[in-house]
C-alpha cells in the first residue's frame, strides 16, 4: 500500500525539481543558446514527471483507503454468527465429499479386482476347453480359443482389460454430469485386444441394465 512517507518524498522531489526548473528558466532568459535551450526541455521534463508521480501517487492512496474503509464495513456487517454458520457448513460439505471420495476408491480397488478375477476366470476355462479338445477358434459353438475367449451355451465371455473398464465408467459418470468437461469428453485408448474391448462393452451394458 501507499504510505504517506512515500507520498512526502515524491512532494519534495517535485519541489527540488521545480527549483531547478527555474533555474533552467533563468538561464536561458540569460545566456540563451543551444546548452540552455537542452537543460530548460531536461528541467521541464524532470518538473512534469515529479508532479504526475505525486499525482499517481495520491489517486492510488485514495483507492486504497476506499478500499479498506469498504473492506472494514463488509467485513462489520458479516458477524461472527454468520461466520461460524459458513465455516461448520463447509466442514460438513468438505467431510461428505471426502468420505465419498474414499468410498469411491473403495468402489474402485474393488471393481478393478472383479473385472480382473472374472477375465481370470474367462482365460483359464478358455484353456481348460481347448485342453480338453474344445476349440472354438473356427466359429464352433462350444469351447474356447487360445485368445481366451469362451463359447458356451449360445453365449461368449470374453476377459476384459479392468482398467479400461474403470476409465470408461469413470467418463461415462461424468458425462451424464457435465458432458462438457474435458474428461468426459476424453477417448480412452482401448489398452487390451478388440476381444476385451468387446468384453468391456458387454460389462457396461450389463451393469447399465441394473
Amino acid at each position: 500500500m501507499i504510505t504517506q512517507a512515500e507520498i512526502d518524498e515524491a512532494e519534495a522531489a517535485v519541489e527540488k525539481a521545480e527549483q531547478a526548473l527555474d533555474v533552467a528558466e533563468s538561464y536561458h532568459h540569460q545566456a540563451g543558446g543551444e546548452r540552455a535551450v537542452m537543460e530548460l526541455r531536461a528541467a521541464r521534463f524532470d518538473a512534469h514527471g515529479a508532479r504526475d508521480r505525486v499525482r499517481q501517487l495520491k489517486s492510488r492512496w485514495a483507492a486504497e483507503h476506499a478500499g479498506a474503509a469498504r473492506r472494514a464495513e463488509a467485513e462489520a456487517n458479516f458477524p461472527d454468527k454468520a461466520r461460524r454458520a459458513l465455516a461448520k457448513q463447509l466442514a460438513a460439505d468438505r467431510d461428505a465429499a471426502v468420505a465419498a471420495i474414499a468410498a469411491a476408491e473403495k468402489a474402485a480397488a474393488e471393481a478393478l479386482e472383479k473385472v480382473a478375477a472374472y477375465s481370470d476366470t474367462v482365460r483359464g476355462a478358455a484353456a481348460d476347453l481347448v485342453g480338453r479338445g474344445l476349440d472354438a477358434s473356427n466359429g464352433q459353438g462350444l469351447g474356447g480359443t487360445v485368445g481366451g475367449v469362451v463359447h458356451l451355451d449360445g453365449e461368449t465371455w470374453q476377459p476384459a482389460d479392468a482398467a479400461s473398464v474403470l476409465a470408461a465408467v469413470t467418463a461415462s459418470v461424468v458425462r451424464a454430469r457435465d458432458a462438457r468437461h474435458p474428461f468426459a469428453a476424453a477417448r480412452w485408448e482401448q489398452l487390451g485386444t478388440l476381444a476385451q474391448k468387446a468384453a468391456q462393452d458387454a460389462l457396461l451394458a450389463r451393469a447399465a441394465g441394473r
